[in-house]
């Protein structure tokens, strides 16, 4: 099929070693195709043009899915081109469709080895020890020698965010690339960053509470209350409580949609995997119905 050095054939019999084995070291984008596609037609010569161009920091891995029918059920491959990239043996990213070089360089970029993975590592040692800071002081270095990261670009952000920065977190995540602000990670992080610089304070949680306790229909204390409380180590579920009554309060006014709003973002910061998102969700079709 291609004389490029980078690109393999795969079978059913050979994906263990070509694909599961060598994505230990590098990724492995494994492109699903068939001889009718026409998609398939228009990638790959840009799959094949990039795989020479990166000169081995990734492999591309061809599965013609006629014949490995076995192979594409097993993947879920329900629509062609379908590239799945690999590392450690296990699928970490996907598109379909025949994408322009640019998206597609994108998604290797985001996958492939550089200097400034090493950064990221070590700015997360420092943090952890306490030295958020030079953390920060890191990643910007790092960031001026590879500007077009993703992955450095969101860990500096999550560090300005440790570093109570979250403006200057805010600044740094806008020149992302759309495709890195539609993942999930950087999606968390953008929630967080937007309750961070909402918050106010000199929040005095302890007033807010005994002003509520004398007045509970006073819905803009509970606001402040719940934005208050979500920076407090372990009151995020005290936070969302107290949004959740301002909803049922407040039916039709401007400050139940501004708990709601604020919920919703609250959940995003949290992500889908935490268990709380779930059951607030859950509180607060209740508390709207």
């Amino acid at each position: 099929m291609s004389d490029n050095p980078f690109v393999t054939v795969v079978t059913q019999e050979s994906f263990a070693t070509e694909v599961t084995q060598r994505s230990a070291v590098v990724p492995v984008l494994v492109d699903f195709w068939a001889t009718w596609c026409e998609p398939c037609k228009m990638l790959a010569p840009v799959l094949e043009k990039l795989a020479l161009e990166y000169a081995g920091k990734f492999l591309m891995a061809k599965i013609d899915t006629d014949v490995e029918r076995d192979l594409a059920a097993q993947y879920a491959v329900r629509s062609l081109p379908t590239v799945k990239v690999f590392r450690h043996g296990t699928p970490v990213d996907e598109f379909m469709g025949a994408l322009p070089e640019s998206a597609v360089r994108e998604v290797i970029e985001r996958h492939i080895e550089r200097p400034a993975d090493l950064d990221v590592a070590k700015a997360v040692d420092l943090a952890n020890s306490g030295n958020v800071k030079a953390a920060v002081t890191l990643l910007k270095g790092s960031l001026t020698n590879d500007p077009g990261h993703s992955p450095l670009r969101v860990a500096l952000a999550q560090q300005q965010l440790n570093a109570k920065d979250a403006q200057g977190a805010l600044e740094t995540l806008r020149e992302l690339p759309l495709l890195a602000k539609q993942e999930e990670e950087t999606k968390t992080l953008q929630a967080r960053i937007e309750l961070a610089l909402s918050a106010d304070e000199t929040c005095d949680t302890d007033q807010l509470t005994q002003t509520i306790a004398q007045n509970p229909n006073d819905l803009s204390a509970r606001i402040r209350l719940a934005a208050g409380l979500f920076h407090q180590p372990g009151q995020v579920e005290a936070a969302m409580t107290q949004l959740l009554e301002v909803i049922k309060r407040g039916r039709g006014c401007s400050e139940s949609d501004q708990a709601r709003q604020t919920l919703l973002q609250i959940f995003a910061s949290l992500g889908n995997q935490d268990d709380r998102v779930g059951r607030y969700r859950r509180l607060l079709a209740q508390a709207l119905n």
